[in-house]
């Protein structure tokens, strides 16, 4: 039997109990040093994060969207939506699930073409992949819903044919024109990570998202990476013309493209700049009093988050100059929410990545008055949130 401990024992054992536990989260549960740093640095933090916005003082409060922006978003009290499946292609690692995917509505259902992601196997020539930095590989995966909640997976992996087996294909952006699919997404070779010959955004084309036609990289003579490729689509999703009768293609990193047929297009720099990070999803003809309007949701860094989204402001007639940005992001983590804190959805919610304040959405679509668009959480999980239509 033990004696009771004074007041000093108890504060020392407490010291040392807090030290032992720290977060709550045992260096085992992570596989590596790495993951251990990355869970500490990717959270929310001003000073390293900030991504260029005005740090003017700023009341929440009483702050009101304009009204070009979209918003606010409400995050469904159910999620997350869609998981890792363990027993799956898309079964999950720790640090990437099932995310970053687009949302199309077609015959009265939901369509999601989503980012699915699986360790490396232990076996050649696959095995071969596998670097310190990179243990894992993406393909592109379909489910559909009948009311934007409940998903079932259809198809998957779909872009993984035998010649493709060193690629990892990731971040979805998928428009229809002319009754066809456009699916532009990132192909990269951990191996030749910065070669912009093989790494990329690349384009496959389909006429029922399962049976995808493979027409390669976009940009084959880049002579830098072009990543995360965000065409303009209307609210259901259509590809949508500038004033000058191209098709608009927001690449991260300060590039644009234009494209007349939606296969063949040419980029080149911005010279305007913006905050926040980045292409994530960029819809026009969303305001009927307001036709010229051209909205680009962002990542990135926003405002001290690591990953949220924020809104610019550009024109069909000049899609280059930003007119207008929101102050802080539309959708962002919430560090006592699990899932979008690097946590397991599921008690007793270990982790199950380092990316705990990230929230990224490649897709959004109008279902009657209400915007729906589908998030990653902590880059594990599908999320969804909602908004409603605003008039003037």
């Amino acid at each position: 039997m033990t004696s009771p401990m004074n007041d000093d024992e108890q504060r020392q054992l407490r010291h040392e109990l807090r030290d032992f536990h720290g977060t709550g989260f045992f260096q085992w549960q992570f596989s590596s040093a790495d993951q251990v740093r990355a869970w500490d640095d990717w959270h929310y933090d001003e000073e390293r994060y900030w991504g260029g916005f005005s740090r003017e003082p700023f009341d929440p409060a009483t702050y009101t969207l304009p009204a070009w922006a979209i918003g606010p978003f409400e995050k469904y009290p159910g999620n997350p939506v869609f998981r890792p499946d363990p027993a799956g292609w898309d079964c999950g690692h720790f640090g990437g699930g099932v995310h970053n995917g687009s949302i199309l509505q077609r015959d009265g259902q939901l369509y999601y073409l989503y980012r699915g992601e699986f360790p490396i196997p232990d076996e050649e020539p696959v095995r071969s992949r596998k670097t310190d930095q990179f243990d894992y590989l993406c393909d592109i995966g379909l489910a559909v819903s009948t009311n934007g909640l409940d998903f079932t997976r259809v198809a998957g992996p779909l872009l993984r044919r035998p010649e493709d087996w060193m690629y990892s294909f990731e971040d979805v952006n998928c428009v229809t024109h002319d009754g066809r699919y456009y699916l532009f997404v990132n192909r990269w070779d951990w191996l030749r990570n910065t070669d912009p010959a093989v790494c990329g955004t690349y384009l496959a084309i389909s006429d029922d998202l399962v049976h995808w036609e493979h027409v390669g990289l976009v940009f084959p003579t880049a002579t830098r990476i072009h990543r995360n490729a965000t065409v303009v689509q209307d609210p259901r999703n259509r590809a949508v013309r500038d004033a000058h009768g191209r098709f608009v293609m927001y690449i991260n990193d300060g590039l644009i493209a234009y494209s007349t047929d939606m296969l063949h297009w040419e980029s080149h720099e911005l010279s305007a700049v913006w905050p926040g990070g980045e292409c994530a999803v960029a819809l026009a003809h969303y305001r009927p009093e307001a036709p010229d309007d051209l909205i680009l949701f962002t990542g990135g860094h926003h405002t001290g988050h690591f990953y949220a989204s924020g809104e610019v402001l550009f024109s069909l007639q000049n899609p280059e100059v930003p007119r207008e940005w929101l102050p802080r992001p539309v959708l962002a983590a919430d560090p006592t929410i699990p899932y979008e804190d690097g946590r397991a959805a599921d008690p007793p919610h270990h982790p199950v990545s380092f990316w705990r304040d990230t929230v990224f959405s490649c897709g959004m679509t109008l279902v009657g008055d209400t915007w729906y668009t589908y998030y990653g959480g902590s880059e594990y999980y599908t999320c969804l949130a909602t908004a409603r239509t605003r008039r003037g």
